[in-house]
């Protein structure tokens, strides 16, 4: 009995069978409306037998069936969507059967009335619909009663839903329906007093008022873990709630978002996340436009096994792209990347090449070979203290392997070239920031001068600016998670500390939007939202690992770190920033670069970085970008251009 039950848990009804299931019901109304009519009124139907009607119904509604797809979608997660698609099956059969009657008896000269006809045929489109839905309702019941009533149900866990709002009732349903079958939802629960229904799907909605009201209804209902769904851990509400889940030990859980269910490993409940609480609404972007953007498409990444270049490849391997090319110089994150992407969506092929972006006649090689339509550039260095202390690397890498590419993509006509760049380019205080603002400028201005056509080209190059991606290689998110698992302490810099925060899903999805806005030599700007004080950020991820500050760790606080500024600049403001059609997304105003003056510059400055002279290096980059005054740093002296002058 057990098998049985996790065979039905674990298993769909197969599509086939829903297609069979879906025509035979159609038919069988067909010949019901047909001959309720023929003995209600005599000769209602003219020369046409009931095999003939069966027949035509049959062809048709496997047509209706398979133009509409009303059989590929999962019954148990059966929502509006699918109904729209019944609906409008049944009303193309219904219009169908009287066309195919009208044609055929046309042809063969056969009587017919038509008013009769018309009046079947809206009857037996009326009753397959009633059918089809009727179907979806007692298969999708039957589930839940069988379940409900299995072994299964012996080791499931009491939990409470967020809210009483539609997405709350939506993950009722899902988790009722789905394979979570382990969560029984004994009610839902909102904060403060609420206007709302005091019952809803059946059970009671709790109004928490105090700690010791969630206390209470933890207690009485023996409940173990408290779910939001997706939409809501953005509210403020959570940060009272979450507090008191934790304290007592109750699992704090979120839904997938709707249209991931049904998805491989999609439909448990997961376990709240950092990134869920920044208080975020979530970012929606054109999907149709974007993968018609790519579709056919050969497509560079380079940087390809990093943070961002990493989504980037996962996101487009499910685009209707022709070609993905990942470039990187990082062999084992780049061998795990084809480990994880090699069997992954099959349609579009994949090479995994390693090359380093400052070797010039290697990236001519790889766009001679490839000939890509699209490069996004994500390769470089990015932590500040790390090329404060290097920054050789940081001009030979950031502006030097920036130029290459942005020249191979001219030579090889590529069709547009987004570059990924980082709000520490605007008025930077250290050595990666101006370096990334220096490759900005050299993407911007080869962009100008292709639109005024003084270099010949068709290149249109973007160049996409936000801050600090969550869950990045080297971000804080992880340095907090192992220092809280070796016990402590956590390590921040200043309490006063303040970052722009977005997580990588979001910048890149961002990231494909604006490719298909740019127009040539656009720098765009993401919408970060609030700023985040890091001391927040670490008290937070404390509480979600149900430890308390101050007695199980601490929080140190270590100092500023070279080239480190307590707040970052706000990258979206009407003085700098304009709308563009995206709500999250606004195009910066930037002043403009004479184009030989600016190459003159830009090679003498990899000329004094071939020296390896740090401080006439760094020098010649505050040159290039005036605004760059270092902080924290001892590259502050040389501001004010006496350096250079001596």
């Amino acid at each position: 009995m057990n098998k049985l039950f996790e065979y039905i848990r674990t298993h769909y009804v197969s599509r086939y069978w829903i297609l069979l299931i879906d025509t035979v019901s159609s038919v069988i109304s067909t010949l019901f409306v047909f001959s309720l009519l023929n003995n209600y009124a005599e000769k209602f139907i003219i020369d046409y037998t009931y095999p003939e009607i069966c027949v035509i119904s049959l062809l048709v509604s496997l047509m209706a069936f398979i133009l509409f797809r009303t059989y590929q979608g999962v019954i148990r997660y059966t929502t509006m969507k699918e109904m729209w698609r019944v609906f409008f099956a049944a009303c193309f059969k219904g219009v169908a059967i009287f066309s195919v009657l009208g044609v055929v008896s046309a042809i063969f000269d056969i009587h017919m009335p038509v008013l009769n006809i018309v009046l079947a045929c809206t009857l037996d489109g009326m009753l397959t619909l009633l059918f089809l839905i009727a179907i979806r309702i007692v298969i999708s019941n039957l589930y839940v009663i069988i379940l409900s009533s299995g072994p299964l149900r012996k080791d499931v866990m009491n939990v409470l839903i967020y809210g009483d709002s539609s997405d709350s009732v939506s993950s009722f349903n899902y988790m009722e329906k789905s394979r979570a079958a382990k969560y029984r939802c004994v009610g839902f629960v909102n904060m403060e007093e609420s206007k709302g229904p005091k019952e809803l799907c059946g059970l009671p909605v709790y109004n928490i008022k105090s700690e010791n009201d969630f206390a209470r209804v933890v207690l009485n209902r023996n409940v173990r873990a408290l779910i939001f769904p997706t939409n809501v851990t953005a509210s403020k509400e959570k940060d009272r709630l979450i507090p008191y889940a934790v304290d007592r030990h109750i699992q704090v859980m979120v839904n997938p978002s709707l249209h991931q269910f049904g998805e491989a490993g999609a439909n448990q409940p997961r376990e709240v996340k950092i990134e869920d609480l920044l208080g975020r609404d979530e970012i929606h972007i054109n999907e149709f436009v974007i993968k018609q953007f790519f579709t056919d498409k050969v497509v560079i990444v380079t940087g390809g096994a990093g943070s961002i270049g990493g989504q980037l490849c996962r996101i487009l391997s499910d685009m209707p792209i022709r070609k993905l090319i990942l470039m990187d110089i990082a062999e084992t994150p780049m061998h795990s990347m084809q480990l994880e992407l090699r069997n992954y969506s099959p349609r579009v092929e994949k090479k995994f090449v390693m090359v380093d972006v400052r070797d010039r006649g290697r990236l001519d090689y790889m766009f001679a070979k490839y000939r890509p339509n699209i490069v996004f550039h994500a390769a470089a260095y990015k932590h500040v203290p790390m090329m404060e202390s290097n920054p050789i690397e940081a001009v030979t890498t950031n502006v030097k392997g920036t130029m290459n590419i942005v020249d191979c993509a001219v030579k090889y006509n590529v069709e547009k070239f987004i570059m990924i760049s980082t709000d520490k380019a605007v008025n930077p205080t250290n050595v990666m920031g101006a370096s990334k603002r220096i490759a900005e400028t050299y993407v911007q201005t080869t962009g100008e001068e292709i639109v005024a056509k003084r270099i010949k080209g068709k290149t249109k190059f973007i160049t996409t600016r936000f801050g600090n991606v969550l869950g990045s290689n080297g971000s804080v998110i992880p340095l907090f998670k192992e220092q809280i698992a070796k016990g402590g302490p956590i390590t921040v810099t200043d309490p006063r500390i303040t970052r722009y925060f977005m997580t990588i899903p979001e910048a890149c999805r961002l990231v494909l939007e604006a490719a298909t806005m740019g127009e040539g030599s656009d720098i765009f700007v993401f919408d970060m939202g609030e700023p985040v004080l890091i001391n927040d950020l670490a008290k937070r991820m404390i509480m979600l690992s149900g430890l308390e500050l101050g007695k199980d760790i601490d929080i140190e606080y270590v100092g500023l770190r070279p080239g480190e500024k307590l707040y970052e600049e706000l990258l979206k403001n009407e003085e700098n920033t304009l709308p563009t059609e995206h709500d999250r997304i606004f195009r910066a105003k930037v002043r403009e670069y004479n184009y030989e003056d600016l190459v003159q510059k830009l090679n003498r400055l990899l000329e004094v970085a071939a020296t390896m002279k740090k401080d006439d290096t760094v020098a010649h980059m505050k040159a290039i970008v005036p605004e760059y005054i270092s902080e924290n740093s001892r590259y502050a002296r040389l501001d004010g251009g006496g350096y250079l002058k001596s």
